[in-house]
């Protein structure tokens, strides 16, 4: 069995471009390799989808699809400023120090 990293919760609104056109969907779980998508349809495994946070392209292969979830893996990763967003961390300063779980403690 292969080893997942954490996945955050989240509830992020994407329009997804695939092979098929553009949909409306979520990222419902998200770390810097991966995320789970609810909404999409017609998707399967191996597609390459893509969507903007702010003005970042992220690409991504289907990994998995059922009904209307899927799980992408992120081409290439990426970064814990781009997994921010997606986490809807507006405080989240570009180079501020981090912590091992990717939470910046200011008060210390």
């Amino acid at each position: 069995m292969q080893y997942r990293s954490h996945r955050y919760q989240t509830e992020f609104p994407i329009q997804l471009t695939t092979p098929t056109g553009r949909q409306q969907c979520h990222v419902t779980d998200v770390n810097s390799t991966g995320a789970r998508l609810v909404g999409p349809q017609t998707l399967q495994r191996g597609d390459k989808v893509r969507f903007k946070v702010l003005n970042y392209d992220v690409m991504g292969v289907v990994c998995w699809s059922f009904g209307d979830k899927a799980g992408i893996t992120f081409r290439p990763h990426l970064s814990s400023m781009q997994v921010d967003m997606l986490r809807y961390r507006r405080d989240a300063a570009p180079n501020r120090p981090r912590g091992a779980v990717g939470f910046a403690f200011a008060e210390l």
